[in-house]
C-alpha cells in the first residue's frame, strides 16, 4: 500500500511537530513518522525564546503555552553557589530578561513534553497525519518525488509513503542525515552530561528567592526545580576517569542530589536518569534534493544561551512557508535553495555563541572548547539574525558582524521585520501581527495596495497590504513607521511570511506594479501562474 502527501517529517519531537504546525497554518498536508510511542519524559527543552513565541503566537498558541507553562524563567534568576545551602550565593539576571522594547510578546518555560502536545493538537486539527509508534525503513528519491517505506512498530505492518518533499527532523541520533550522504563538521563531542530527574521537597527559592536554576560548582553541575516537585539535576561526568552512565544508579543520584542540596535527609526519588553527549556540529549542507535537515538532524550546538532548540523552531519556520508556496506552484522550486544559504551561516554564528558561553560557564578539564568568539547579547542573537544572501533583494554589503543589535533593527533586507505597535480599527496590534501566511506589503501610499490587490486577483500572487495613514487601514503613533522601517514618504517594505524583510523601496516609485513583479520574480514567486506547472 502506498500513500502521496506533500510533505513527510521524519521525527515527531519538537522539531519535526513545529514543521507539521507551521505547514498546517500554511493549509499543507504532511505526514510526521515517530518511532517512540510518545513524547519523552526527559526535560530536554523548556526555554521558549521571545523570536519563537512571536512564531508560536502567528499560529494563535501563545495563550495556551502560557497556561500550560511549567516554570518562569523570568520570575527566577540565575545563581551560581557551591550548593544551595551556601550562604555565598552570586545572582545573575532572569534566564531571558524583559522582550517588550522588541516584541509584543515575552519568552515562556514550557517544557518539551507539554510543548510537544500543544504543537500536535494543532497539527492534527489543521489536518496533519502523525503517526507514533512508527519508524522510518528506507528511503529513495527521484527529480519528482520522494519514497519511503515506513513500518508500524507494533504491528510491523509496512507502507510505501510517496511525498513531494521530506523534512528531516529526526534528531542527533537519527540515520536520515548520513543515508542523504551529508557529512558533518565542528568541535565535536564536548562533554558528557548525565540528566537526573528526581521527586523532592526542596524549595524552589534560595534564601527567599525564586531561581530559575543554580549552577553548582561543588559538582560541576545544575540543578532546575520544577512545578510539582518534579526537579532536573544534569551532572557532567568523564569517562577519560573511568565514570560510566551505569554508574549512576539510585543511590549515586540521591547522593548527587544531597550534595547538590547542600544537606542531607531531603526527599530525592529517583524517576530518570539518561546520559547524552553536548556537542558541537553542522551538516555541511541542510539539502539533499528533495529532503531537507532541521533542529539536531542539521546542528548540534550546547544548551547554554538556549538557542539549541529555538534555532530548530526557526528552521521550521524558515522552511515551511517555502515548501507550501512551491508545492502550491506560487513559488519556483529555486526558492528551496534559499533554505540552505539563509539557516547554515545563521547556524554556525549561533554555535559559536552557544560555545563561548559554555567556555565561560563550566569547566573544561579535556581541553575540547575552541577558542571562544567575543559573547554578544542573548536577545541580539535571538532576534538579529540576518540573511545576506537569498530569497530577499540585499541593498548593500553586509555588515562585518554576525548578528544586527536588536536596539537597531531598521527594516534592513535580510533582517526580522521590527515590532512596532499601531492601531488597527480601533484595536492595538504589533506589526509583526500582519505577518504569517502571505508575503505582506507595508506602504503609506494607496497606490502599492492596488497594485498589491491586482497581483493577488489577477495572477495568484500570496501578496496582501496595508497601509498607514488616513488612506489606509493602519495607524501608528506619530507617524513612526516610516522611521521604524527605514523608508520615507511613498515608501514600501516587503515582508515574507516568516517575518523577515525581503525588500524595501525607501522612496515614492513609478511603475510600482512592474517593479512589484521584478521583485517577486528575482525572489522566486510565480506571477502570474495561477495554475502553474507542476513543482
Amino acid at each position: 500500500m502506498s500513500t502521496h502527501i506533500p510533505v513527510l517529517i521524519i521525527g515527531g519531537g519538537l522539531n519535526g511537530l513545529t514543521a507539521a504546525a507551521l505547514l498546517a497554518h500554511q493549509g499543507m498536508g504532511c505526514m510526521v513518522v515517530e518511532r517512540h510511542a510518545d513524547t519523552s519524559i526527559q526535560y530536554k527543552f523548556a526555554g521558549i525564546s521571545p523570536r519563537s513565541m512571536e512564531i508560536f503566537r502567528c499560529l494563535g498558541l501563545e495563550n495556551e503555552i502560557r497556561a500550560k507553562r511549567t516554570g518562569d524563567q523570568q520570575g527566577g534568576g540565575i545563581a551560581r553557589a557551591r550548593n544551595l545551602a551556601d550562604p555565598d550565593i552570586r545572582w545573575a539576571g532572569p534566564a531571558w530578561c524583559d522582550a517588550s522594547p522588541y516584541s509584543p510578546t515575552q519568552p515562556a518555560t514550557c517544557d518539551q513534553h507539554v510543548l510537544e502536545a500543544i504543537l500536535r493538537h494543532y497539527a492534527e486539527r489543521g489536518g496533519a497525519d502523525i503517526r507514533f509508534n512508527t519508524e522510518f525503513s528506507s528511503l529513495e528519491q527521484d527529480p519528482a518525488t520522494v519514497h519511503a517505506v515506513i513500518r508500524n512498530r507494533e504491528t510491523g505492518k509496512e507502507e510505501t509513503v510517496v511525498a513531494d518533499y521530506l523534512i528531516a527532523a529526526d534528531g542527533a541520533n537519527g540515520t536520515l542525515r548520513e543515508k542523504l550522504g551529508i557529512d558533518r563538521k565542528g568541535p565535536g563531542v564536548l562533554q558528557h552530561w548525565m540528566s537526573i530527574i528526581f521527586d523532592t521537597d526542596l524549595s524552589p527559592e534560595i534564601g527567599g528567592r525564586p531561581f530559575t536554576s543554580c549552577f553548582v560548582s561543588d559538582l560541576n553541575a545544575t540543578i532546575t526545580p520544577r512545578p510539582g516537585g518534579r526537579w532536573l539535576l544534569a551532572q557532567q561526568y568523564f569517562p577519560e576517569r573511568g565514570e560510566r552512565p551505569e554508574d549512576f544508579d539510585r543511590d549515586r543520584c540521591r547522593d548527587l542530589v544531597e550534595q547538590a542540596a547542600g544537606r542531607s535527609g531531603i526527599k530525592a526519588e529517583l524517576v530518570d536518569a539518561r546520559s547524552w553527549e553536548m556537542a558541537a556540529f553542522v551538516a555541511d549542507r541542510f539539502r539533499a534534493g528533495r529532503c531537507f535537515l532541521i533542529g539536531d538532524a542539521a546542528h548540534l550546538m550546547p544548551p547554554t544561551g538556549a538557542f539549541g532548540g529555538n534555532s530548530g523552531i526557526h528552521d521550521a519556520h524558515n522552511l515551511a512557508w517555502k515548501l507550501a508556496m512551491v508545492v502550491r506552484s506560487e513559488a519556483n522550486a529555486s526558492l528551496l535553495d534559499s533554505y540552505d544559504a539563509e539557516r547554515r551561516p545563521v547556524i554556525a554564528s549561533t554555535l559559536a555563541q552557544a560555545l563561548a558561553r559554555l567556555q565561560q560557564w563550566f569547566k573544561d578539564p579535556a581541553g575540547r572548547l575552541p577558542p571562544a568568539v567575543d559573547i554578544v547579547d542573548d536577545y541580539d542573537v535571538v532576534f538579529g539574525q540576518r540573511y545576506d544572501t537569498g530569497a530577499l533583494m540585499p541593498e548593500a554589503a553586509a555588515p562585518d558582524r554576525s548578528f544586527e543589535p536588536v536596539a537597531e533593527l531598521a527594516g534592513l533586507p535580510g533582517t526580522r521585520a521590527p515590532h512596532l505597535v499601531i492601531e488597527r480599527e480601533g484595536e492595538k496590534l504589533s506589526t509583526l501581527d500582519l505577518f504569517g501566511r502571505d508575503f505582506v506589503l507595508l506602504a503609506d501610499d494607496a497606490n502599492w495596495h492596488a497594485a498589491a490587490d491586482r497581483l493577488r486577483e489577477s495572477a495568484g500572487v500570496p501578496l496582501a497590504c496595508h497601509v498607514f495613514g488616513s488612506s489606509g487601514d493602519l495607524d501608528a503613533p506619530e507617524g513612526r513607521w516610516p522611521s521604524a522601517y527605514g523608508v520615507g514618504d511613498g515608501g514600501a517594505v516587503l515582508i515574507r511570511p516568516d517575518g523577515f524583510v525581503a525588500w524595501r523601496a525607501p522612496s515614492a516609485e513609478t511603475g510600482i506594479e512592474g517593479r512589484l513583479v521584478q521583485v517577486l520574480d528575482e525572489i522566486g514567486v510565480r506571477v502570474g501562474h495561477r495554475d502553474g506547472a507542476r513543482r
